[in-house]
């Protein structure tokens, strides 16, 4: 289903939280042995909207008005927010072994051996702020994988 908000995305202010440069995300896993790829399950899905903020998403069908509870991906700063939330659920493991791109985490670990211990600490994390993961498009303890639109590896 799409709804269209551009009305209501002109007239919101625009988020100035960043998202990740691309190219530094893609850079850091420069050097690691053992790569992790998962994709959040119905990514911005995820993120519970204020109740206050569900109005202003209503939308009418031949069935009735509804509105999401969930935040919407055609919302102007959805991209914003939830890398805002994946860097609150990571905190200090951004950049150290987890990189996340809005709903792409690549778990890097510098020696194969530290692999199950990064992913226990990024798996605590995701269950502790609720993130679910599609697990047909995660991929674990590979050298090399497609990362935003990049092959990386060692």
């Amino acid at each position: 289903m799409c709804v269209d908000y551009m009305s209501h995305n002109k007239a919101c202010p625009k988020d100035p939280f960043p998202l990740p440069r691309i190219e530094q995300v893609v850079d850091s896993t420069s050097g690691c042995e053992t790569l992790c790829f998962l994709d959040a399950y119905s990514g911005y899905h995820q993120i519970a909207m204020k109740e206050s903020d569900q109005l202003a998403t209503t939308f009418i069908t031949p069935f009735g008005s509804y509105c999401f509870v969930t935040m919407p991906f055609s919302l102007k700063n959805a991209g914003a927010t939830y890398q805002r939330c994946m860097i609150r659920c990571f905190g200090d493991l951004i950049r150290r072994t987890v990189e996340a791109y809005v709903d792409d985490i690549v778990v890097k670990t510098k020696q194969a051996d530290d692999l199950v211990a990064d992913l226990e600490l990024t798996f605590a994390r995701l269950c502790a702020n609720g993130v679910r993961l599609n697990p047909e498009k995660c991929i674990f303890g590979v050298p090399h994988g497609m990362l935003l639109g990049f092959i990386i590896s060692q």
